[in-house]
């Protein structure tokens, strides 16, 4: 009776660790987020909405780091005719940290570049409206933090949780401007990974 009580608390920590098993060498993770919000309101005629879509792939040179490609796909549209377009691209590092049991956090390394088109109506002293367009391009590079819980041996549940960022923009008409940004905990993107290709205990 001992021997078979010892046999089952014996299986039951060796399945908590392989519920514990991260990223491994080779493996291949795809995931992304997904964004949309809305606001509106009647006493001013003013709608605005707003949709983010950010896929990305990697694969892991090592235990615990991977390397990718992210693509994000991001577009508004107001009431007032006002749209906006964007697309980037970046290769990033990422790096996994255990804390405890499924939980735990990371650090990514972001590099990349991308284009943004606007189109807006422009109102002149009659109130006579023409539609005006613009695009610039962008390089970006970020640091951000997060945590993570693994759900299961092939699935991870992340958050961004803000860093340190810094973008560099320019126009056709040969204006620039530039941005360096540091937040933490103050904005959080929610994503999912699936772990592909090594067959998880």
């Amino acid at each position: 009776m001992k021997s078979k009580m010892l046999l089952s608390f014996a299986i039951i920590i060796f399945s908590t660790f392989a519920l514990q098993a991260q990223i491994e060498k080779k493996d291949w993770l795809l995931g992304g987020t997904l964004g949309f919000n809305t606001s509106n309101s009647n006493s001013s005629n003013y709608s605005n909405s707003n949709t983010n879509f950010a896929p990305h792939i990697g694969y892991a040179i090592g235990k615990n780091s991977v390397i990718g490609l992210n693509a994000e796909i991001n577009y508004s549209q107001s009431a007032q005719e006002s749209k906006n377009f964007s697309f980037s691209t970046n290769v990033f590092y990422k790096k996994f940290f255990q804390v405890k049991g499924k939980f735990g956090t990371y650090l990514q390394f972001n590099g990349g570049v991308g284009w943004n088109t606007s189109s807006f109506l422009l109102f002149d002293s009659a109130g006579t409206s023409s539609k005006q367009t613009s695009s610039n391009h962008f390089y970006s590079a970020s640091i951000v933090p997060g945590v993570y819980y693994q759900v299961s041996p092939g699935i991870l549940l992340n958050a961004d949780c803000g860093g340190l960022s810094y973008s560099y923009t320019t126009s056709p008409d040969g204006y620039w401007y530039s941005n360096l940004s540091l937040n933490f905990l103050s904005n959080f993107t929610f994503g999912v990974d699936f772990i592909l290709g090594r067959k998880k205990s």
